[in-house]
């Protein structure tokens, strides 16, 4: 949940869910590794192939690692996916667009 949709439904200010946030421990708010986390996943989904579902597993892993810890980073190997996931996107689009 972004952090102007978790303030509203607290029903305070943006800044004083930012406030309460940092004196828990939790310096940034972890929606956006969420949100890429689960897009990741949603993109490896679409594939069928053999090791899809042990790479969905792995993504889920660091999913829940980030809930319990917000300051953790995304892992190289996941960023590398990530990466190769937008290429081979990015080259289906072209691919799709020049066949018109």
């Amino acid at each position: 949940m972004p952090e102007s949709a978790a303030a509203k439904e607290l029903d305070v200010s943006v800044t004083t869910l930012k406030f309460c946030c940092r004196k828990l421990g939790i310096p940034k708010w972890p929606y956006k590794k969420m949100k890429c986390l689960a897009t990741l996943e949603a993109s490896v989904s679409g594939f069928a192939h053999p090791g899809s579902q042990h790479v969905i597993r792995h993504i889920r892993e660091e999913m829940e690692a980030i809930k319990q810890n917000s300051t953790l980073e995304i892992s190289d190997e996941t960023n590398e996916l990530r990466q190769q996931m937008y290429e081979l996107k990015k080259k289906r689009k072209r691919n799709d667009t020049g066949a018109v």
